[in-house]
């Protein structure tokens, strides 16, 4: 005979599993005997979800567990809906997790019906429950099989996906974001959705796509430097440095005969042979600087 214990400490799910390992759906003997006894089954007001968290971190801190862990506490929390209302949530995965896929499965369909009201007690419930079955691994393995049997065909990006439920359900998420004016993606992003449902997921990808509008990334090429572009000024001082160049390889005797400055520098100093040129006088632009190189190389030309 095991021995009683008063204090247990912390309770884990035991899962109900085939020969294969896998889960078993089916009900337990004890959940088929509510199922099929009316009697046995709670019918009373749903209790605020408040009031059901603050008994169960009574019953754990009673069997000395531990309340700050998240799952363990849930686990104690009362169903205040349905057939088996009056359980935990504990007890509803160890006893029938076919019925944890049924529930997924239903509000997924009234979802995508745009039928899903979650205001109320018992839809409180519904949503903690459904939150707290999600934490286990071994019902996200179950669901996503069961998925895979039906697998949805691929988009081309996130925002190609199909809304799925509502009046809107053949709409893409890219085009709720883009008609955002209407107020409908609003009405979205303030929706309480049960975690990876097609609301929940949607509503995700608006989240996103607001808090990427809100920070825009800067212009295409706005640091660019504008020293990379040249300049007119900077050709022209290139045009000068060659003109320097050639004129500084000329020999002096060659401005013995008078040349005189063109007419477009004309009051300027002229160029003395002794002391070379004044190259201030000659810093020439444009055409004026051409002709005048070429008439330096016709008086460099033998006769």
């Amino acid at each position: 005979m095991n021995p009683i214990s008063f204090f247990p400490g912390k309770m884990t799910v035991t899962f109900r599993k085939g020969p294969s390992g896998h889960l078993r759906q089916d009900p337990s003997a004890e959940a088929m005997r509510i199922k099929h006894n009316p009697g046995l089954q709670v019918n009373s007001p749903a209790e605020k979800h408040e009031l059901v968290k603050t008994s169960a971190r009574t019953v754990v801190i009673q069997r000395g567990g531990d309340v700050s862990d998240r799952q363990e506490v849930m686990g104690e929390y009362l169903l205040q809906f349905g057939k088996y209302q009056g359980k935990s949530f504990k007890w509803l995965l160890e006893n029938d997790v076919g019925y944890t896929i049924y529930l997924m499965k239903k509000v997924d369909d009234e979802e995508r019906a745009g039928s899903f009201n979650p205001q109320g007690h018992s839809k409180d419930s519904l949503l903690s429950f459904l939150d707290y079955a999600r934490s286990f691994q071994e019902i996200q393995d179950l669901r996503n099989y069961l998925i895979s049997r039906n697998p949805a065909e691929p988009v081309a990006s996130e925002g190609d996906n199909i809304v799925g439920f509502g009046r809107r359900a053949k709409t893409t998420w890219r085009q709720i974001w883009e008609s955002r004016a209407d107020g409908y993606a609003a009405y979205i992003s303030r929706q309480k959705c049960i975690k990876n449902s097609k609301m929940y997921n949607l509503q995700q990808y608006i989240l996103k796509q607001e808090r990427a509008d809100s920070c825009p990334t800067p212009a295409e090429g706005s640091t660019t430097s504008t020293a990379s572009t040249p300049t007119s000024g900077t050709l022209v001082m290139e045009e000068d440095e060659e003109l320097e160049r050639q004129m500084l390889n000329l020999s002096p005797s060659l401005f013995d005969t008078g040349l005189s400055p063109p007419a477009a520098v004309q009051g300027r100093a002229a160029v003395d042979p002794t002391k070379g040129i004044n190259m201030p006088s000659m810093m020439l632009t444009g055409r004026s600087h051409q002709l005048l190189l070429l008439d330096l190389q016709n008086r460099m030309t033998p006769l």
